[in-house]
């Protein structure tokens, strides 16, 4: 059994979620998940907009173009220990009411890590890097290269987020409604 898990933001079954109408660019910032420092991060509150298409509850977690989370799960997370997230102030305005919503923030996980055990894996790489574009249908990590890390972005498919079952332990008592998918269950 791994003491790692991937962590996932699915909507909860069965429940409606309001979700983020498009994303700016950021000037500076190519991208958000490949695990860099941001040479130039962003001098000002991240402007979004609920997408009225969408209603109902929010998520404590959006992977996207600009991942978000809920201030109190970053809370929870460095409260657990994770120190490699730089967190940004973000404003989600709901067009309706014209009322802004902070309690997110927009983050970047600062930390890559070449943690796959390829040889136990399923894997395909279209791309033939072995690197950052990597497609699992199944994920063995490589305990000894993630050296203990608490959340890190897999290096080999930046999309997913590595989480320490110590980490996925202390936000679930705090009650976080969050997906941690066991990495030989994990498709990314």
């Amino acid at each position: 059994m791994s003491s790692y898990y991937m962590l996932e933001c699915l909507s909860p079954p069965g429940e409606s979620v309001r979700d983020i109408r498009a994303y700016p660019a950021i000037q500076g910032i190519d991208s958000w998940i490949v695990g860099s420092l941001f040479e130039q991060p962003p001098a000002e509150v991240i402007q979004l907009e609920w997408d009225p298409q969408t209603q109902g509850g929010t998520k404590a977690l959006y992977s996207s173009n600009i991942p978000l989370m809920r201030r109190d799960l970053w809370g929870a997370l460095r409260a657990a220990g994770v120190d490699n997230i730089d967190a940004y102030p973000a404003a989600i305005v709901d067009l309706a009411t014209n009322d802004a919503n902070r309690e997110f923030v927009a983050f970047n996980v600062v930390g890559a890590v070449s943690s796959a055990n390829l040889a136990e894996s399923k894997w395909s790489d279209l791309s033939n890097m072995r690197r950052i574009d990597m497609d699992f249908d199944s994920l063995s990590i490589a305990t000894e290269t993630a050296r203990g890390l608490l959340l890190f972005r897999l290096a080999e498919c930046v999309s997913g987020i590595v989480v320490h079952d110590t980490v996925k332990q202390h936000v679930e008592r705090h009650g976080f409604d969050l997906m941690f998918v066991p990495p030989e269950e994990w498709i990314g």
